[in-house]
Protein backbone atom coordinates (compact mmCIF):
# COMPACT_ATOMS: atom_id res chain seq x y z
CA UNK A 1 0.00 0.00 0.00
CA UNK A 2 1.71 3.10 -0.84
CA UNK A 3 2.58 6.21 1.59
CA UNK A 4 0.61 9.16 2.60
CA UNK A 5 1.86 12.35 1.37
CA UNK A 6 3.48 14.64 3.78
CA UNK A 7 1.31 16.97 5.85
CA UNK A 8 0.66 20.22 4.12
CA UNK A 9 0.72 23.78 5.77
CA UNK A 10 -2.65 23.61 5.33
CA UNK A 11 -3.51 20.38 7.20
CA UNK A 12 -1.20 21.17 10.05
CA UNK A 13 -2.68 24.55 10.67
CA UNK A 14 -5.94 22.88 10.66
CA UNK A 15 -4.57 20.27 12.71
CA UNK A 16 -3.04 22.74 15.52
CA UNK A 17 -6.20 24.87 15.62
CA UNK A 18 -8.32 21.59 16.78
CA UNK A 19 -5.40 20.53 18.98
CA UNK A 20 -6.07 23.64 21.45
CA UNK A 21 -9.73 22.84 21.06
CA UNK A 22 -9.49 19.14 21.49
CA UNK A 23 -7.21 17.57 23.83
CA UNK A 24 -5.99 14.39 22.42
CA UNK A 25 -5.39 13.01 26.37
CA UNK A 26 -8.79 13.09 26.81
CA UNK A 27 -10.21 12.14 23.62
CA UNK A 28 -9.77 9.70 20.64
CA UNK A 29 -10.37 8.78 16.97
CA UNK A 30 -14.30 8.73 17.55
CA UNK A 31 -14.52 12.30 19.11
CA UNK A 32 -16.89 14.09 16.78
CA UNK A 33 -14.89 16.74 15.66
CA UNK A 34 -11.50 14.96 14.80
CA UNK A 35 -13.65 12.88 12.32
CA UNK A 36 -15.22 16.20 10.91
CA UNK A 37 -11.34 17.08 10.04
CA UNK A 38 -10.62 14.06 8.68
CA UNK A 39 -13.81 14.37 6.33
CA UNK A 40 -12.65 17.79 5.90
CA UNK A 41 -8.86 16.90 4.92
CA UNK A 42 -10.25 14.94 2.50
CA UNK A 43 -11.65 16.94 0.16
CA UNK A 44 -9.43 19.94 1.20
CA UNK A 45 -7.16 20.81 -2.44
CA UNK A 46 -4.11 21.75 -0.55
CA UNK A 47 -2.40 18.66 -1.72
CA UNK A 48 -2.89 19.01 -5.21
CA UNK A 49 -3.26 15.45 -6.89
CA UNK A 50 -5.38 12.45 -6.44
CA UNK A 51 -5.10 11.07 -2.91
CA UNK A 52 -6.39 7.60 -1.88
CA UNK A 53 -9.99 8.45 0.44
CA UNK A 54 -9.58 4.81 2.09
CA UNK A 55 -6.46 5.46 3.75
CA UNK A 56 -5.97 9.09 3.48
CA UNK A 57 -5.98 11.60 7.05
CA UNK A 58 -8.18 9.02 8.20
CA UNK A 59 -9.37 9.80 11.82
CA UNK A 60 -7.46 7.53 13.71
CA UNK A 61 -4.24 9.69 11.79
CA UNK A 62 -5.81 13.00 12.47
CA UNK A 63 -5.78 12.03 16.43
CA UNK A 64 -2.12 10.47 16.00
CA UNK A 65 -1.17 14.25 14.43
CA UNK A 66 -3.12 15.91 17.44
CA UNK A 67 -0.79 13.64 19.60
CA UNK A 68 2.69 14.61 17.91
CA UNK A 69 1.80 18.16 18.63
CA UNK A 70 2.41 16.89 22.66
CA UNK A 71 5.84 16.70 22.18
CA UNK A 72 6.09 21.07 21.75
CA UNK A 73 3.56 21.86 23.93
CA UNK A 74 5.76 23.00 27.41
CA UNK A 75 2.50 22.82 29.59
CA UNK A 76 2.57 19.13 28.62
CA UNK A 77 4.71 16.85 31.24
CA UNK A 78 4.87 14.11 29.64
CA UNK A 79 6.87 12.71 26.30
CA UNK A 80 4.29 12.98 23.95
CA UNK A 81 5.07 10.84 20.65
CA UNK A 82 8.47 11.25 19.40
CA UNK A 83 7.06 11.13 15.68
CA UNK A 84 7.28 14.43 13.59
CA UNK A 85 8.63 16.40 11.46
CA UNK A 86 10.21 19.79 10.37
CA UNK A 87 7.14 21.59 9.27
CA UNK A 88 5.38 20.84 12.65
CA UNK A 89 7.66 22.60 14.86
CA UNK A 90 7.25 25.54 12.27
CA UNK A 91 3.96 25.60 12.50
CA UNK A 92 4.11 25.41 16.58
CA UNK A 93 6.42 28.25 16.13
CA UNK A 94 4.58 30.47 13.93
CA UNK A 95 1.19 29.61 15.75
CA UNK A 96 1.28 28.34 19.22
CA UNK A 97 1.86 31.87 20.57
CA UNK A 98 -0.94 33.61 18.06
CA UNK A 99 -3.67 31.45 19.01
CA UNK A 100 -6.28 34.44 17.46
CA UNK A 101 -4.46 34.65 13.78
CA UNK A 102 -4.09 30.70 13.91
CA UNK A 103 -8.20 30.40 14.72
CA UNK A 104 -8.84 33.03 11.64
CA UNK A 105 -6.35 31.62 9.27
CA UNK A 106 -7.69 28.00 10.26
CA UNK A 107 -11.14 29.88 9.36
CA UNK A 108 -10.04 30.81 6.12
CA UNK A 109 -8.54 27.87 4.62
CA UNK A 110 -12.28 26.38 5.61
CA UNK A 111 -13.73 28.77 3.99
CA UNK A 112 -11.37 29.12 1.02
CA UNK A 113 -11.36 25.16 0.21
CA UNK A 114 -14.60 25.74 -1.53
CA UNK A 115 -13.53 28.09 -4.21
CA UNK A 116 -10.82 26.03 -5.11
CA UNK A 117 -11.42 23.13 -7.35
CA UNK A 118 -9.25 19.67 -6.77
CA UNK A 119 -6.54 19.65 -8.77
CA UNK A 120 -7.09 22.82 -9.48
CA UNK A 121 -4.65 24.49 -11.85
CA UNK A 122 -3.75 27.43 -9.63
CA UNK A 123 -2.02 25.11 -6.30
CA UNK A 124 0.01 24.03 -9.41
CA UNK A 125 1.68 27.46 -10.43
CA UNK A 126 1.84 28.54 -6.73
CA UNK A 127 4.22 24.61 -6.46
CA UNK A 128 5.96 25.84 -9.57
CA UNK A 129 6.94 29.08 -7.96
CA UNK A 130 7.74 27.63 -4.88
CA UNK A 131 5.76 31.31 -2.97
CA UNK A 132 3.83 29.65 -0.57
CA UNK A 133 2.94 31.77 2.38
CA UNK A 134 3.20 30.63 6.39
CA UNK A 135 -0.89 30.55 6.12
CA UNK A 136 -0.83 27.77 3.53
CA UNK A 137 -1.21 27.05 -0.13
CA UNK A 138 -5.06 27.33 -0.61
CA UNK A 139 -4.67 30.98 0.63
CA UNK A 140 -1.68 31.48 -1.33
CA UNK A 141 -3.59 30.13 -4.37
CA UNK A 142 -6.61 32.83 -3.23
CA UNK A 143 -4.22 35.46 -3.10
CA UNK A 144 -2.34 35.36 -6.18
CA UNK A 145 -5.26 35.16 -8.34
CA UNK A 146 -6.89 37.85 -6.84
CA UNK A 147 -3.40 39.45 -8.22
CA UNK A 148 -4.05 38.34 -11.62
CA UNK A 149 -7.70 39.11 -11.94
CA UNK A 150 -7.13 41.18 -15.52
CA UNK A 151 -10.59 43.41 -15.21
CA UNK A 152 -9.84 44.75 -11.52
CA UNK A 153 -5.69 44.90 -12.23
CA UNK A 154 -6.67 47.32 -15.41
CA UNK A 155 -8.81 49.14 -13.42
CA UNK A 156 -6.30 49.24 -10.62
CA UNK A 157 -3.71 50.90 -13.16
CA UNK A 158 -6.66 53.17 -14.97
CA UNK A 159 -7.92 54.59 -11.73
CA UNK A 160 -4.08 55.23 -10.57
CA UNK A 161 -3.03 56.88 -13.83
CA UNK A 162 -6.16 59.33 -13.65
CA UNK A 163 -4.80 60.22 -10.04
CA UNK A 164 -1.08 60.54 -10.46
CA UNK A 165 -0.40 60.17 -13.94
CA UNK A 166 2.27 57.47 -13.23
CA UNK A 167 2.08 53.84 -12.14
CA UNK A 168 4.98 53.89 -9.67
CA UNK A 169 5.89 51.47 -6.96
CA UNK A 170 4.27 52.42 -3.24
CA UNK A 171 6.77 50.92 -2.41
CA UNK A 172 10.17 52.17 -4.04
CA UNK A 173 9.07 54.74 -6.07
CA UNK A 174 9.96 53.13 -9.31
CA UNK A 175 8.43 54.13 -12.93
CA UNK A 176 8.83 51.55 -15.61
CA UNK A 177 7.94 54.38 -18.10
CA UNK A 178 10.88 56.02 -16.65
CA UNK A 179 13.35 54.30 -17.03
CA UNK A 180 11.79 52.08 -20.23
CA UNK A 181 10.56 54.45 -21.66
CA UNK A 182 7.58 53.22 -24.41
CA UNK A 183 8.79 49.88 -23.66
CA UNK A 184 7.33 50.40 -19.56
CA UNK A 185 4.29 52.27 -20.09
CA UNK A 186 1.40 51.02 -18.18
CA UNK A 187 3.29 48.04 -16.78
CA UNK A 188 3.36 47.30 -13.40
CA UNK A 189 2.53 44.84 -10.90
CA UNK A 190 -0.54 44.54 -8.25
CA UNK A 191 0.08 43.37 -4.95
CA UNK A 192 -3.31 42.32 -2.90
CA UNK A 193 -2.90 43.98 0.67
CA UNK A 194 -5.86 42.64 2.50
CA UNK A 195 -4.34 39.65 5.63
CA UNK A 196 -4.36 35.99 3.86
CA UNK A 197 -6.12 35.47 7.33
CA UNK A 198 -9.42 37.50 6.06
CA UNK A 199 -8.69 36.25 1.94
CA UNK A 200 -11.68 33.58 2.30
CA UNK A 201 -14.67 35.78 4.64
CA UNK A 202 -16.77 36.24 1.33
CA UNK A 203 -15.54 39.61 0.74
CA UNK A 204 -15.47 40.78 -2.79
CA UNK A 205 -11.85 42.03 -3.94
CA UNK A 206 -11.76 46.00 -4.67
CA UNK A 207 -10.16 48.59 -6.73
CA UNK A 208 -8.68 49.63 -2.86
CA UNK A 209 -7.28 46.54 -1.81
CA UNK A 210 -4.71 46.45 -4.59
CA UNK A 211 -1.07 48.29 -4.54
CA UNK A 212 0.85 49.35 -7.52
CA UNK A 213 4.02 47.95 -7.07
CA UNK A 214 7.21 47.07 -9.30
CA UNK A 215 8.35 43.47 -9.82
CA UNK A 216 11.35 43.88 -7.05
CA UNK A 217 9.43 45.13 -4.18
CA UNK A 218 6.58 42.71 -4.89
CA UNK A 219 8.50 39.42 -4.57
CA UNK A 220 10.31 40.85 -1.43
CA UNK A 221 6.81 41.47 0.09
CA UNK A 222 5.58 37.89 -0.54
CA UNK A 223 9.12 36.25 0.62
CA UNK A 224 8.43 37.86 3.87
CA UNK A 225 7.19 35.85 6.75
CA UNK A 226 4.65 37.10 7.85
CA UNK A 227 3.77 39.25 4.35
CA UNK A 228 5.13 42.45 5.03
CA UNK A 229 2.64 44.97 4.97
CA UNK A 230 3.63 47.84 2.00
CA UNK A 231 3.94 50.80 3.96
CA UNK A 232 6.16 48.42 6.25
CA UNK A 233 8.12 47.80 3.71
CA UNK A 234 8.56 51.64 2.23
CA UNK A 235 9.69 52.49 5.89
CA UNK A 236 12.39 49.80 5.24
CA UNK A 237 13.49 50.42 1.90
CA UNK A 238 13.45 54.65 2.95
CA UNK A 239 15.70 54.00 5.80
CA UNK A 240 18.05 51.81 3.92
CA UNK A 241 17.68 54.78 1.28
CA UNK A 242 18.39 57.51 3.65
CA UNK A 243 21.36 55.45 5.64
CA UNK A 244 22.91 54.14 2.29
CA UNK A 245 22.29 56.34 -0.61
CA UNK A 246 22.70 54.66 -3.88
CA UNK A 247 22.93 58.02 -5.62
Amino acid sequence: MPRNPPWTRDELILSLELYFRVNPLHSSEKHPEIQALSALLNVLPAQGHAIDPNVYRNPNGVYMKLCNFLRLDPSYKGKGLSRGGRLEEDIWSEFAEDRERLVGIARSIRTGATEIRPNDPDVGIVEAEDEEFAEGRILTTLHKRRERSPQLVEKKKSVVMKVLGRLECEVCGFDFAETYGSLGVGFAECHHRVPLARLAHGQTTKVADLSIVCANCHRIIHRSRPMMAVEVLKLHVTKLKRNFPFN
